[in-house]
């Protein structure tokens, strides 16, 4: 019931062997955060001046794929980066 986590879908145990998808993702609606901040909603979880900032950027997602271990996990696939400066150099490279 909590805002924010109503797609939470994971509830059980994780066991060794399992393989599971993270994939959070952020998306900025400007006709929603237009709605939500006129009702004053989720005012208690939403900077609504510092949202203004991020309106006509979209969003974005990151998604990984995990294997559960013994002493932990394992990413399978390639490493995504992270970072605005790694995303930046990749930017860099396909626009040449």
């Amino acid at each position: 019931k909590q805002f924010g986590l109503a797609s939470l879908r994971l509830g059980r145990e994780l066991e060794e062997d399992f393989v599971f998808t993270v994939e959070p993702g952020i998306y900025f609606i400007p006709e929603l955060i237009k709605q939500w901040r006129e009702e004053n909603k989720f005012i208690e979880y939403i900077n609504y001046d510092e949202l203004e900032k991020y309106l006509d950027f979209g969003g974005m997602r990151y998604e990984g794929d995990f294997l559960v271990t013994k002493s932990g996990n394992r990413r399978l696939g390639k490493e995504m980066v992270k970072y605005p400066e790694e995303i930046e150099k990749i930017r860099e490279k396909a626009f040449k």
